[in-house]
């Protein structure tokens, strides 16, 4: 076909490679306008995504890429992803990426703006951080928000050129910097991170919704939160063309978890049931995998993502000391 055709586009884009593990776009071609499929030049990513939904390759790159187990430096990482039992398209994203300057880089993001717009702007964001290969020592909180605006400008500029997306495309963001101990974190919207110590449960980010400005304004009470539609309004996304990124840094210790999650888990199960399957003492993926069926089981209405990472002790290295001429362990 090249011959006649010339060079497919998803063979030649080089922002995409690596992607899924691939190489250029080669397990992205969706995300790529005008390639050749079914012997024919296909048109935008909005234009495709009818047809792709329905490519055999396209629901086996997702499937592969529904769960992730990794060992990266001192961090321990499971990530699981689930369309849940309403939706007929997971618009949820994660990403787990070593950096080249010795960090791990972890996120997850929620699609927003119906099945294609939401997609398309889950997809971007994490291609955008899977581009990211290194972050100043001690900046690292500036350049996950100016990383966080830079995809905001560009999920608006790609909604604006092509009309098809509809309008409110975005996606929710948390993405977190692991290195030395500290874990740097960036929030937009209103997925969440959690941290687990000690059999205690902290919500690190607050939901950048307008029930969060009603409260602070004295208009609502702390009682009145979870019940109030204005809950489900979020106020800040990447895309909206005015994000506000919050940022911050934690201290991890041994043993400490890193959890981080879409709404699609925290809406449909409460914190304490949360908290009780983390406590469990099984294993990540066995702890995720718990927490997703809870999801289903409530009635699992949106998409479910969650991410748990935690830091593991260092491993210790026997000593060897020397009698008569032989070397033995102590």
């Amino acid at each position: 076909m090249a011959d006649k055709l010339g060079i497919c586009p998803a063979a030649a884009q080089h922002a995409l490679d690596g992607f899924n593990r691939g190489n250029n776009a080669g397990r992205a071609c969706w995300l790529v306008a005008g390639t050749f499929c079914s012997r024919r030049i296909q048109g935008s990513f909005a234009e495709k995504q009818s047809s792709c939904r329905e490519c055999a390759f396209y629901k086996k790159i997702h499937a592969e890429e529904g769960n992730t187990h990794l060992a990266m430096g001192p961090l321990k990482i499971f990530a699981h992803t689930h369309i849940g039992r309403v939706n007929r398209s997971n618009e949820d994203r994660y990403l787990i990426k070593s950096m080249a300057d010795g960090g791990t880089l972890l996120a997850i993001a929620d699609g927003l703006g119906g099945n294609v717009a939401g997609d398309y702007a889950a997809e971007i964001l994490r291609a955008r951080l899977a581009a990211v290969t290194s972050m100043a020592r001690n900046e690292e909180q500036i350049q996950l928000a100016g990383l966080a605006v830079e995809i905001d400008t560009a999920i608006c500029r790609e909604r604006d050129e092509d009309p098809s997306l509809g309008g409110g495309m975005g996606s929710t963001l948390i993405a977190v910097l692991y290195r030395h101990g500290k874990a740097h974190w960036v929030h937009v919207g209103d997925s969440r991170l959690y941290l687990l110590r000690n059999r205690r449960l902290t919500q690190i980010t607050k939901d950048q919704t307008l029930a969060r400005f009603l409260l602070a304004e004295g208009e609502i009470t702390a009682e009145e939160v979870p019940r109030h539609y204005s809950r489900n309004v979020m106020d800040q996304y990447v895309g909206c063309g005015y994000a506000e990124p919050e940022t911050g840094c934690l201290d991890v210790f041994d043993g400490d978890v890193l959890v981080l999650a879409t709404d699609g888990l925290y809406r449909q199960i409460s914190t304490e049931t949360i908290v009780s399957i983390l406590n469990t003492g099984f294993g990540l993926e066995e702890r995720a995998a718990a927490l997703v069926n809870a999801a289903l089981k409530a009635g699992g209405t949106d998409n479910i993502t969650v991410m748990l990472a935690q830091k593991q002790p260092p491993v210790s290295i026997p000593r060897k000391r020397i009698k008569n001429g032989r070397h033995l362990s102590t």
